[in-house]
């Protein structure tokens, strides 16, 4: 059943029929006018010479009935005008964005020596904009020029071109450097703003003046006013260098000896190129150091260079050895000068100065004092050509800093580490009879292990005594170890790590399995994990020196050695029997 309503009834009751309140709210006149500029009708921020002022009020025109993301407006100017197609470059942009205009442009071709570029802002004196707009713009009022708008609310302008002087200048500049760039650009509402005003306005910038093409910063190359900067020497120790005497080492080393003298803050790399003046002065070694100098200026010199890198990786090589002469001076203070020289590769490509001398006390010189006392010089040298020589260099990482492959030696920092464990808590370590990195690291790892592991005596129900038969002219002996030491032991002689890693101990403590150690000739040469089940008794694992895999020739030599030993022992086994019941009866 339905009532049609009259209309009196159908006015009255509108709020309660969604269509005919749609079509009423269509029908009703509008009483407000739309503002033509809602965000302001502000005065020209660029200048005339740059965009003209009827481009930029139809601009500003434009702007204001533009959503968010798209009140913005760049102008361009063709490049090649001969050309078919030329391309098209931005001079200017102006946009609105949170509460605030902003405009940058690029100079005219007739001013290009007067500045760099030239950037304004301008914001109205609301209390929207006090919450919105950037702190450094809003609280700037006392900079800007003042004009009065419509309804009697105030607009504020600030203007400035930057000048290179301006650029290199300390003093505020991080905050007028890129004053283009509204904060925040990141949300969704700004990426157009960034992506097509923003990023366009700075890729025309980078053509207008010398950038380095690997710098995050755009003014980097701007700043460097000599090769210190360049390198990114700081500042306050480039100041005691005198760009006039050459980028040398003798300069360098003068530079050193006057910072600390009178600097007030501390500087590794001064004070490494002081404590080894006597060494990298000496006419060899200087000719090898001043070679990476030389090539840093050529670098910082070559016109048709536009990266920073190459200059800093030259830079960064020099470092690279001074540290490294450094590390071994502070050990062996009278290292003949000959081995820096003929060792020279070596400090290029390891990095000693990672390696760990010290206990975490930077006072105890423990392992320094051992090194100096028990290892020569010699043996360190020979050590890193060995480790350098083992390298697969297609293999290696290269280190971009330096622009070449650079080595840890994991190895002898491991080795120094548990070093200085082993020297403060039994205050010796007896030196190995050879230096090679192997041998000394596994003879420190199984003393180091000791160190954090008691003894305790392992099981040896398979073989309480060793066993030993003769195959081929060689005797070979089986046995298990007595107790953890022994084991960890056998895990250095053997360079592998049943001794070191506990679980194989704990293990055979429950009667998990079996570690059986077998010698040749007197030689440790397999280590073997057995494991019993349903009376059968089979290999888990069986390793050589080094973890290295068993040959057939050694896989049958071995079988057919601990199948003649299982019967020695079984022969064992039944004659203990047998005396046992005869002692019974």
């Amino acid at each position: 059943m339905q009532f049609q309503l009259p209309s009196n009834l159908q006015t009255e009751l509108l709020a309660y029929d969604p269509t005919l309140k749609v079509l009423a709210q269509k029908a009703k006149p509008t009483t407000t006018k739309k503002s033509k500029y809602p965000l302001g009708n502000i005065p020209h921020l660029i200048p005339h010479n740059v965009v003209r002022e009827s481009d930029q009020q139809a601009a500003i025109d434009h702007i204001n009935q533009q959503k968010a993301p798209d009140r913005y407006r760049v102008f361009t100017t063709p490049v090649d005008v001969a050309t078919p197609q030329a391309r098209l470059k931005v001079i200017a942009i102006l946009y609105h964005y949170e509460q605030v205009w902003y405009a940058a442009w690029l100079p005219p071709r007739q001013q290009a020596d007067e500045y760099v570029y030239g950037h304004a802002y301008a914001f109205k004196n609301t209390a929207a904009a006090a919450k919105t707009a950037p702190h450094h713009i809003w609280t700037s009022k006392d900079k800007c020029i003042e004009h009065e708008g419509s309804r009697g609310v105030q607009t504020f302008t600030y203007s400035m071109n930057i000048t290179k002087e301006d650029i290199t200048s300390k003093d505020d500049y991080a905050l007028r450097s890129y004053q283009w760039r509204a904060a925040n650009l990141y949300c969704q509402k700004g990426y157009q703003i960034r992506d097509n005003v923003v990023v366009e306005f700075e890729k025309s910038l980078r053509e207008n003046i010398p950038t380095w093409e690997d710098s995050r910063g755009l003014f980097d190359r701007i700043r460097c006013k000599n090769i210190f900067d360049a390198i990114e020497l700081p500042r306050q120790m480039s100041e005691f260098i005198d760009p006039s005497h050459g980028f040398t080492v003798d300069a360098l080393v003068a530079a050193a000896e006057e910072f600390n003298v009178r600097a007030t803050m501390s500087s590794s790399t001064y004070c490494t190129l002081t404590s080894i003046a006597h060494i990298i002065t000496k006419p060899a070694i200087k000719k090898l150091l001043q070679a990476h100098l030389d090539q840093c200026m050529t670098r910082y010199n070559d016109s048709d260079n536009h990266h920073q890198k190459p200059i800093r990786q030259a830079w960064s090589t020099f470092l690279q050895v001074i540290n490294a002469i450094d590390w071994i001076n502070n050990i062996w203070t009278d290292c003949p000068i000959d081995y820096y020289q003929n060792y020279y590769q070596e400090l290029l490509c390891v990095r000693l100065q990672n390696i760990r001398t010290r206990s975490i006390d930077a006072n105890e010189n423990i392992l320094i004092d051992w090194l100096r006392k028990h290892m020569p010089v010699a043996s360190l040298f020979k050590m890193l050509r060995k480790y350098a020589e083992g390298q697969d260099i297609r293999s290696l990482w290269v280190d971009s800093d330096v622009g070449y492959a650079r080595y840890g030696f994991h190895e002898l920092n491991d080795t120094f580490s548990m070093a200085i464990r082993i020297l403060k808590h039994k205050g010796e370590l007896t030196p190995p009879k050879r230096w090679r990195i192997n041998e000394f690291h596994d003879y420190v790892q199984a003393e180091s292990w000791k160190i954090q592991n008691p003894n305790e005596s392992l099981r040896q129900d398979l073989f309480p005594e060793p066993i030993r038969v003769t195959r081929n002219g060689e005797t070979w002996s089986f046995f298990q170890p007595v107790d953890t030491h022994q084991l960890a032991m056998w895990g250095q002689a053997v360079r592998n790590c049943v001794g070191s890693a506990s679980h194989y101990a704990d293990d055979i403590k429950k009667r998990k399995h079996f570690i059986v150690l077998c010698m040749i000739d007197g030689k440790p040469t397999f280590t073997i994990q057995l494991v019993v089940d349903m009376g059968l008794m089979s290999v888990k694992q069986i390793a050589g020196v080094a973890n290295q895999r068993l040959t057939e020739e050694q896989r049958e030599a071995y079988t057919e050695a601990f199948r003649e030993v299982l019967q020695q022992r079984e022969k064992q086994l039944g004659g203990l029997a047998a005396t046992q019941e005869t002692a019974s009866m």
